[in-house]
């Protein structure tokens, strides 16, 4: 959706009918060649700037640096001014976020300074389409509510303030406020029908809303609007939007339909927002089918696009991380400045006061204050210099911190990710056993039941139709199972959502524990170890973040089955010789009390040492040897736990027992 918002607002800002077609830019650059350097050769340059601005993000860029060097040298201003919208504009696109808000920002102070109400609703709504392709919508509503009030001018023409109150309605329907958001929408849809954005807009605010006929009518209405203007991103949003609509009223066929409208549209490939949707859509719908070549097909495609965004994501973070960094340096070194000119002012009035009183007592007084004054600015540009210095190496030693956090916590989650898998391979393998057996038994019934049809024995065959349903429900059974594996695996391979749901708590610890224990199994034939588990079966659901938890639980699961395994090979010797008996046990027990859950995972290993039990949480902490343990988990579930409103705490006795508790509130 966000690429789509460019487009519609480019669509309706800058172009005309033929911008789009090659003779119409060929006769610009035909007119281009035999203009002067004047206002309309700048004009020009925008104009073919902005044809080329979703052709190619660098030739578009490459007109409007060419267009502001001239404006700039001819003291054209209103050039200058939508130059530098043609460059922010261009650079969001290239995902070049620094550059565009730096243009952007300069845009929108000359604007104001020609005090032109068209070019200053224009700079804020590029500013706005620019924080909105960011997910930065409190300053996409600061920019685009100011640029909505610029376009009230009776100057601003009717189309681009219905784009802007377009652009509202989005961003209020990505902040999950449907009223303003329809407020806003339908003003924007008031004013023009020949937008497909608005239809999209409006159809997704209604299935906000569960209103799915009126929802639908937008959508169907914006498709020959989308067709016609060839704006293919948004047919592919449309498309999606149908497709969950119809999923939600299970009209499966249609649902399938329209996902797959969505997936083989044309320049899908260039929105990957839209066609993951579309994946994993598919990938949903056809597990529920039990289709599981196009499931496993479409879950394939799914993971390669959120590699693909999650790529562009940390991009676009490191790159906001950099701007605020360079602003809070900018403001840094202006204060220092500040601090610099108000010292050497008043050092200045020092030395004149202190001047004329040494000249009316003796001339050595001044030039000893001359001498001080000199010192006292050799020294304080020493300082500065220092200082500089000093920060530089805070700024680089901060850089590598953040690099070498981030392929740390990297590392721990793909090593959870691994011995999850491969407990889920064991655990998956048991209900796929069933089905295959009972398949089998199915198949030699049946064989049965002709003979005894033929026979005419249909006292026989009605106790063979029994049985063949009897065992069809099993197989049923046992295939939701393997699905439920499969839909727990998803959930814990994906990126948490940060929305609490109602969980069986006693269900996902118990799915954990034997996942976590047949990940290790799968690394280590020889370990074993003793589960017991006593859950409270009053608790019922809680709301949680179910992938978060999940990951709680498995790390300190698989520390509980480590510790066991080190306690096992430390007195296998003595157990050899009948000096001692050991059996590595790992318990888990789940208990309501008050208004709190309580989770007990318990272990008879080595325990933790008396001096670095307060040490457990910190992060890059860990006492396995070098390459086996990043330090994070525990510090990650500590932070998990935190923002559960909940504790974790840790009891031990070193050489007997250690015991990790978890208290989450139920609400």
């Amino acid at each position: 959706m966000k690429k789509t918002l460019f487009i519609l607002l480019l669509s309706f800002l800058y172009f005309k009918d033929a911008i789009g077609q090659n003779n119409y830019r060929d006769s610009l650059k035909h007119e281009l060649s035999q203009t002067k350097v004047d206002t309309s050769k700048v004009d020009l340059l925008g104009y073919i700037g902005w044809s080329f601005v979703f052709l190619d993000e660098d030739s578009a860029a490459n007109y409007g640096r060419e267009g502001l060097e001239i404006a700039k040298q001819i003291n054209y201003k209103t050039g200058e001014a939508n130059c530098l919208d043609l460059l922010s504009f261009s650079l969001s696109l290239n995902g070049n976020f620094i550059g565009a808000l730096d243009f952007g920002f300069k845009n929108l102070s000359l604007a104001e300074n020609l005090k032109d109400t068209i070019l200053i609703a224009t700079a804020n709504s590029t500013l706005m389409t620019c924080y909105l392709e960011q997910d930065d919508y409190e300053q996409t509503l600061k920019y685009g509510l100011q640029a909505e009030l610029f376009s009230k001018s009776p100057k601003v023409d009717t189309r681009t303030r219905a784009i802007i109150l377009g652009l509202l309605g989005s961003a209020y329907e990505k902040l999950n406020q449907p009223d303003s958001a329809l407020y806003y929408g339908l003003k924007s849809y008031a004013l023009t029908k020949e937008w497909s954005g608005i239809y999209l807009t409006l159809g997704n605010i209604y299935a906000d809303k569960g209103m799915n006929a009126q929802a639908l009518e937008y959508y169907r209405k914006g498709i020959p609007v989308a067709e016609k203007s060839a704006v293919y991103i948004d047919l592919v949003d449309i498309y999606n939007g149908m497709s969950k609509i119809f999923e939600s009223t299970n009209q499966i066929d249609s649902s399938v339909y329209y996902a797959q409208k969505s997936i083989k549209q044309k320049g899908v490939q260039s929105y990957p927002e839209g066609e993951l949707r579309a994946a994993t859509q598919l990938a949903h719908i056809y597990n529920q089918k039990g289709m599981k070549d196009s499931t496993i097909k479409y879950l394939q495609l799914s993971i390669a696009l959120r590699e693909k965004l999650f790529s562009r994501e940390k991009t676009r973070e490191a790159q906001s991380y950099a701007f605020n960094e360079q602003i809070h340096q900018q403001e840094l070194q202006q204060k220092i400045e500040q601090d610099q000119l108000k010292y050497q002012n008043r050092l200045n009035v020092y030395i004149l006061l202190a001047s004329l009183l040494i000249l009316l007592l003796v001339a050595g007084g001044l030039w000893r204050r001359n001498i001080y004054r000199k010192r006292s600015f050799v020294l304080l540009q020493k300082q500065k210099q220092e200082t500089d210095t000093q920060k530089s190496k805070v700024e680089q030693t901060l850089e590598e911190l953040k690099n070498t956090q981030s392929q740390l916590i990297q590392s721990e989650k793909m090593a959870s990710l691994g011995e999850l898998t491969a407990g889920i391979a064991h655990e998956i393998q048991n209900p796929l056993n069933f089905v295959n057996n009972f398949s089998e038994v199915n198949k030699e019934l049946l064989a049965e039941m002709n003979e005894e049809i033929e026979k005419g024995n249909y006292d026989e065959v009605k106790t063979i139709a029994k049985d063949v349903t009897d065992n069809e429900e099993k197989i049923n059974h046992h295939g939701k199972r393997a699905g439920d594996i499969v839909k727990g695996m998803l959930q814990h391979s994906r990126t948490s959502t940060g929305v609490k749901e109602p969980t069986n708590i006693n269900a996902l610890a118990d799915e954990y524990l034997r996942l976590s224990y047949h990940g290790l199994r799968v690394k280590d034939k020889d370990f074993n170890a003793e589960m017991v588990t006593d859950f409270d079966e009053t608790i019922g659901k809680i709301n949680i973040i179910p992938q978060d938890i999940g990951r709680v639980l498995l790390n300190l699961y698989n520390n509980a089955f480590y510790a066991v395994n080190e306690m096992q090979k430390s007195v296998n010797e003595q157990i050899s010789q009948n000096l001692i008996s050991y059996e590595p046990t790992v318990s888990v027990t789940t208990k309501k009390l008050d208004n709190h859950v309580i989770i007990t995972v318990s272990d008879n290993g080595n325990g933790i040492s008396k001096n670095i039990v307060d040490k457990i949480f910190q992060p890059f902490f860990t006492t396995k040897p070098t390459g086996q343990g990043t330090g994070l988990g525990l510090s990650l579930s500590y932070d998990i736990i935190k923002a559960h409103g909940g504790e974790i705490k840790v009891e031990s006795k070193e050489g007997e027992k250690s015991e990790f508790i978890i208290q989450l509130p139920f609400v």
